[in-house]
Parts: structure tokens; sequence; C-alpha cells
């Protein structure tokens, strides 16, 4: 547990609050700059009045100077870029008094850039012709835009037997969804060299040649549909550096110095010593003097590994064939023609719990990966996977060693491709313990939002970070070994069954405004594992597809901003939450002078089982808002510290802060109902009796209130004490009451404990039963009266006919 300081005694408010919260940083111009240079840049965006210093992620970079625009929307710095600056991306924010930015990217590279011929209005370019190329000088980068159905034409002068490469930045500056193409063209427009997508790069490309007599040469760049924007900005770097495509072998030890095989150059596979440092790094390839724009990356590892030896295309090629090693172990190799297939054997044990990991795409290899695992005596089958690991095409899968012995491990690609660059690690481990946290995804789309930490002063904000565990169940503490002058951390010992929990940061009243760069670590306090807090900046999402421009660190942004003009307070009741049960919170919140705007509650984090609205507002001039809570039946019976969170929009931006921790206690219900099935019909009163349980002595008479009546039922609130054993509902029932079998009924229990009401949702499921009327008894027939019969005199019959006699006759 990290302890605060010291309570906040003394909250002020400025008599004229920041004039920038939430500064916005939008892009930065130029994209990139020389290795030995200064670069003067500007940072676009809003709100960024008074800005203080550029946050910068790597080395080689010093800013000299930082100036604010006259309109707040700009701001002026001049770089200086050291010449051994590590070349490619640097990432950097820009703090202000009011706030601290999104990460924003800057890019280093060997050569001068030169801008695109562009119109002077800027608004359409000057080389979008073959025949009308801009001319440039070899070893060059290019920053320009591709348009909406633009080609862009870029020419060269070259020498036979010259390398001539083309390697484009684009989807990797993180503006937009901007997908290259390039083409590299003879004289007669004949392709030399396209390349669309790279896995070495991503969705940028990268095309080289050996050129093959003197004379100009074009290369050609636009959006691969055409379909690009004024956002479609890209840094193309064009000259004779060399360009691979992989690296061999993958990984390596730390500390150890190995020659490294550079594939796929123009003019064949380089090589070059490498002194191996602790961290997965990008090796660089020298030739001619210059290097490649990127790295190829390189893991770092201690595992002990073992390079292939051809040939080893079947299990009983399986390399090595003598001497196999002992998981834990690490093999590499490469695909290097279709249909290949790579096998190797190992030794493991029974009971062995063994993840088997394939490192391929994450290395920017084109493998997608399949890996089987089977018996080496017999061959047999034993698992096989294909994708598994974080949405990548790397194979991963764990496995329990059945019996002692050895076994082998096939590795393919799934469509059955290979190539020189088809390069992989197999690693073999035993499943070791592992923690984490990093920064929530506040938005899924702004991918960045929320993920700058900066406290107003004499105030308060919390975050609740996301905590991974693997192969292991444990307690977490948080650590933050340095913060900016004036704050604190707050946090508590987090329970295994959590996967986040809040930490409150607190800034004194007179705390410097400041800020930087600082890391966490969390750790099981038990075994004292340690694991990094770490923050993924996503600088290109599409939805439902992912990332595509991601920038990993351990640095996490903090720092002291100007006041915020209001501050809140979360009043918990001295008396606990019970399962089923709800609980009112009070958030206050104290204003600065005139400022009056909405704001915007929520719980940053809620304990399991506990639920509340998304969030409530504190309407524009008011001062609270309540917040209901309510557990289901399954919250754990626990104290918890909650606090929530208050966001509004203000005149100079939005600002957050949070309220104190406050307490919180679930508890088991005091009483339990279980409510008879009752039946009656339409207009016709009846009663719901409920017994009662005891569970929990409380003071006085409880409230009970039965709830969920269908239509046309109305009941009366009941009162019950410590000696009832049930209550009775009276029902009345209307006429026009609702029919049929109503069962969700339940009763709400209000017991009062020193002042404070707890509210409990009992006896659900109750039933109440309205069936429709009897029908009428039917109407019986009335008396009939028999009437007098009076004798007639029968009147004398008529004589037949002779024709009738006849007919008579004839029928006897």
């Amino acid at each position: 547990m990290i302890a605060m300081a010291r309570p906040l005694i003394l909250f002020l408010f400025s008599s004229l609050f920041a004039n920038g919260f939430s500064p916005e940083l939008s892009r930065v111009e130029p994209r990139g700059g020389k290795l030995g240079s200064e670069v003067e840049i500007r940072l676009y965006g809003k709100r960024l009045k008074d800005p203080q210093e550029l946050l910068l992620y790597h080395k080689g970079l010093t800013v000299k100077s930082l100036a604010p625009g006259k309109d707040h929307n700009s701001v002026k710095a001049v770089i200086a870029i050291a010449p051994d600056a590590p070349l490619g991306e640097h990432p950097m924010r820009l703090r202000c008094n009011g706030g601290l930015t999104y990460m924003r990217t800057f890019w280093v590279g060997q050569f001068p850039t030169v801008m695109e011929a562009r119109s002077e209005d800027n608004t359409k370019d000057l080389n979008n012709t073959f025949l009308d190329p801009q001319k440039v000088d070899l070893n060059v980068t290019v920053q320009g835009v591709a348009d909406r159905e633009d080609d862009d034409y870029y020419q060269v002068q070259c020498k036979k037997g010259q390398r001539l490469s083309v390697e484009v930045e684009a989807m990797r500056l993180g503006r937009v969804m901007f997908d290259p193409y390039v083409a590299i063209l003879d004289k007669n427009r004949f392709e030399l060299a396209v390349n669309d997508d790279s896995p070495l790069l991503k969705r940028d490309c990268a095309a080289s040649i050996i050129v093959p007599e003197d004379g100009p040469y074009t290369v050609v760049i636009r959006e691969s549909s055409y379909e690009g924007n004024p956002a479609s900005q890209y840094r193309m770097h064009i000259g004779s550096f060399p360009r691979p495509r992989a690296i061999f072998p993958p990984a390596a030890k730390p500390g150890e110095e190995i020659e490294f095989t550079f594939i796929g150059d123009a003019k064949g596979n380089l090589k070059k010593r490498i002194k191996v440092g602790n961290q997965p790094f990008d090796a660089f390839v020298e030739d001619g003097g210059q290097s490649s724009p990127s790295g190829n990356s390189v893991h770092v590892s201690a595992l002990d590994y073992i390079n292939e030896v051809e040939p080893n295309e079947n299990y009983k090629q399986a390399f090595p064939a003598e001497s196999p090693p002992k998981a834990p172990v690490a093999f590499h190799g490469i695909l290097s023609s279709a249909d290949d297939k790579d096998w190797f054997r190992f030794q493991a044990k029974k009971g062995e719990r063994l993840r088997f990991q394939v490192l391929a795409r994450h290395l920017r290899s084109p493998l997608d990966s399949v890996i089987t695992i089977r018996q080496a005596a017999d061959n047999k089958y034993l698992v096989a996977n294909d994708d598994q690991t974080g949405g990548t095409p790397d194979s991963r899968l764990d496995y329990e060693i059945p019996a002692d012995g050895n076994y082998v491990v096939e590795v393919r690609d799934q469509l059955k491709r290979g190539g020189p660059d088809f390069v992989y690690r197999v690693e073999i481990q035993n499943r070791a313990p592992a923690i984490s946290a990093t920064l929530p995804a506040a938005d899924r789309v702004d991918t960045q939002k929320h993920k700058m930490i900066h406290i107003p002063r004499g105030n308060r904000l919390a975050f609740a970070p996301n905590i991974a565990r693997s192969n292991i169940g444990c307690d977490i503490d948080f650590h933050a070994p340095n913060l900016p002058q004036g704050v604190s951390a707050t946090s508590h010992t987090v329970p295994r069954s959590l996967s986040s929990f809040p930490i409150l940061f607190e800034a004194k009243a007179d705390a410097p405004i400041a800020g930087g760069l600082y890391s966490f670590d969390i750790e099981d306090p038990k075994t004292k594992l340690r694991g990094p807090f770490t923050e993924k900046i996503s600088h290109l999402y599409v939805n439902n597809q992912g990332d595509y421009q991601v920038t990993d660190t351990e640095k996490i942004s903090v720092a002291v901003i100007e006041e915020a003009p209001f501050h809140l307070e979360l009043f918990t009741p001295p008396v606990p939450l019970v399962r089923n049960g709800t609980m009112t919170l009070k958030v206050t919140a104290k204003r600065a002078k005139d400022f009056t705007k909405r704001i915007k509650v929520r719980l940053p984090w809620k304990p399991p089982g506990i639920g509340a609205p998304n969030e409530v507002d504190i309407p524009e001039g008011k001062d609270e808002v309540n917040l209901v809570l309510n557990a289901n039946g399954d919250a754990p019976v626990q104290d918890w510290k909650i606090l929530v969170t208050g966001e509004a929009i203000t005149d100079q931006g939005t600002v957050r802060v949070s309220s104190q921790f406050a307490d919180l206690k679930v508890s088991e219900p005091f009483v339990n109902l279980t409510i008879a099935m009752a039946a009656t019909n339409p207009g016709k009163n009846t009663s719901v009796i409920a017994s009662v349980e005891h569970l929990e002595p409380f003071p006085g008479e409880a409230r009970v209130i039965l709830q969920a009546l269908p239509h046309g039922v109305k009941s009366d609130e009941k009162k019950i004490t410590t000696e009832s054993g049930e209550v009775t509902f009276p029902l009345e029932v209307a006429k026009d009451a609702r029919k049929g079998k109503h069962s969700n009924l339940f009763c709400q229990v209000i017991i009062t404990k020193g002042g404070h009401p707890i509210p409990h949702n009992v006896g659900h499921g109750g039933t109440l039963r309205i069936d429709p009327p009897p029908p009428a008894p039917k109407k019986k027939p009335a008396t009939e009266v028999t009437p007098v019969k009076t004798e007639k005199k029968e009147e004398p019959k008529k004589p037949l006919s002779r024709l009738e006699q006849l007919r008579q006759s004839l029928r006897q």
C-alpha cells in the first residue's frame, strides 16, 4: 500500500483558473529530421497555452527552445538531434500548465528532408505526372501528401550497379489510415520493383533494385486504392542504403556478441557482429556508409537456443538427431522455400507444463506459423496450434508432457509458403508466473483518452489500471517510487480475485506545476514477484479491425496542472450495503466562484457484484447529486474503498478530478422473506403472506413494501420487528386488474440504523395469480303451464275414393 503524505487540508481556487485544460496536440511539422542537425518544428493543436516542456520517451533529442504561438493553437520548438540518436520513431508529449497532450511522434532519419513541391496556396502538388516529376538528389527523405487519386513522382539520377532503395513511413506516422504503394520505374516507365505491404514494415512499403544502367529513375508513391486525403502524409527515403528484409538468428542471449546475417538486400546478404544488451532491439546494418532507415527486430532472452541445420524436413530428420536438448530451449529456423517444413527434437519429462511459443510476425516475418507436437519415436500426433497470440498469426500452445522421452516439434506455414525471409523462433519454456498492469482504454476509438495522469493543484485524480496474471493467483501491491514534487499516491492491496483496482493521485495545494515520465510497477506481496506497469498507445485504430500503429512503453506521463474550478467530496452512509440491496451515495461539488457548468460524475471502479449508473450529473448551478449503488446476490461480503470522478467541460477545455476514498461495507441481508403464492379474481380482494427469516438483529421497526404488483393491484406498506414471524399484505384488486400469473413479486425492506436507511430487496419470485372470473351460472327455463286438455270430438273421416282404395290395396 502507498499512503498519502498527509490528508488534503487546503483547497484553493485561483480567481482565474487554467487557460487551457486538456491541451490538444494534433500533429507535428515537419514529421522528422536528420541525424546531427537542429530542426525547427511546429506543434499544432488547441489550447496550447503556457507550454512548459516536451516530454521525450527516447534518448537522442534535446529541446533547445519552446515558444507559444500567438493564437495558443501552435507551439514552436527547436530540437537538436544527436549524431548517434536512434533512427526511427521518437514519441513525445507536450506539457502545458493546463495538462498533457496525447502522444505524437517525430521521426529521425539519416538524410536531409525535402518537401514535396506544391502550389503556393498548398492546395495541389506539382509532381503528379511521370513526364514532369520532382527532381531530387539521391539519399534524401521526401515529406509529402498523397491526395485522392494522386500519384507523386520523384526522379533521381543513378549509376549502373548502384543500389537504389526506397522505404516509406506512412501508416507508421499514425495520423490516418493510409496504405501506401511504391514503385521504381525506368525511363520508359517500366516497373523494376513494386511494393504495397511489407511484413517488415507492417502496412508501409519498401523496394530496392540494382540499377541496370546509367540514367534517370523515377519513384512513384500513392495511396494503394487512390483514396488518399490531405492528412495522408508520408516520409519516403530515397537512396543507396541497404534494405534487408530479415535477420538471422532472430534472437540472442543478453551480453553475448554474435554475428548476425541480414537477409534479402538487393546486393545480397550482409553480416555484422553486434554486442547484445538486455532488452529486445532493432538491429541496423551499414553498407557504403549508409544504414537501413529502420532496423530488423531482434528478440533477447536468457533461454538457450539452437539454430537449425538442414536437412530437417521430417520427423526422422528432426534436428538435432543426437543428444537433443532438454526443455526449456529455443530453436531458430527459416522456411526457405514453398512447402518447407522444419522439425526439431527435444527432451522433456513427465508432468512438465510447457508453453510452446512461435515468434515470427512478432519479429516482422511473413510467416503464418502452424506448430505440431509429436512423439519422436513413432511420430504420434499430440497437439497442434495455428493462431493463438494476441490477435497475431504467431502460434502458441500449452501442453503437459505425458511421459519422459524425446519429442519433436514441426513448424510450417499455414499457406505452405516459404522464402529466405520466413524466419522464426520457437520457444519451449516452463510456464512461469508473471504479473503486469496497464492503464485501461477509456474509449474504443479515442484510444488515448484518459491515458495521461494530470492532477490539478490542491485536488485529486483516480485511475483504475487493469491487472494481468499468468500462472499465478496472488494479491497485488502498487509501487510508485517517484512522482512529481507534492504528489502522492494511495492504493490498497488488491485481492487475487480482482483484475482492476483504483489508485488515487493527490497534489498538494502548493505543489509546483511540473511533470514528467515515471515508472511504476506491481508486486505480489507474498512471493515478491514484480511486474511492469505498461502503457499501450494506439496511434491508429480502425473499428472492428484493431490497431495499425502502436507504441508500447513503461513510462507513464504524470503532471501537476493548474487548479481545477471544482472539487468533489463523496459521502457514504455509515451502514452496510446488503446483498440484493441498494445504497444512496451523496456527491457534493465545491465550485469556484462563477463556475456553474454541469459536472458528469461516475465511478471509475466498482467492487465486484456492485452496479451503478454509468454516470450521473450535477446539474448546472447545483452542488450535489445522489448516486445509487446496488449489490447483487453474489456480491462478496467485504469492506471496500470507493471514489468518484467528475468531469466538466469548461470554457477552457475539459478537466477531471476525483473525490477522496470512502468506505463501503457489503454484508449479508438482515432479513429474508419468503412470499407464499396467492390467487384471486379481478375485483376480489385478497392477501399475500410472507414468512420472515431473521438473519441479523436490527433496531426498532422495519418498513416492508410489496413491489412489482401488476396493474390494478394495490397494497399498503407494512412494518416488522425482530419478533415478527410473518407479514400479511391485504391486496386491493380492481375489476380491471391484469389477469395472469405474476411471478416477479418481491419485498423491499427498509431497516433504519442510526438514522440511515438500509434497503433490502428480498423474497424474489413471489407469485400472485389473477384468474379470470368463473362463468355466470346458466339461467333455468321458466316453468311451463300445462294447458287443460279438452276432449275434441272426432270429425267424421272422409270416405276414400276408389283410386285411394286401390293404392292401399296394392301396398298391402
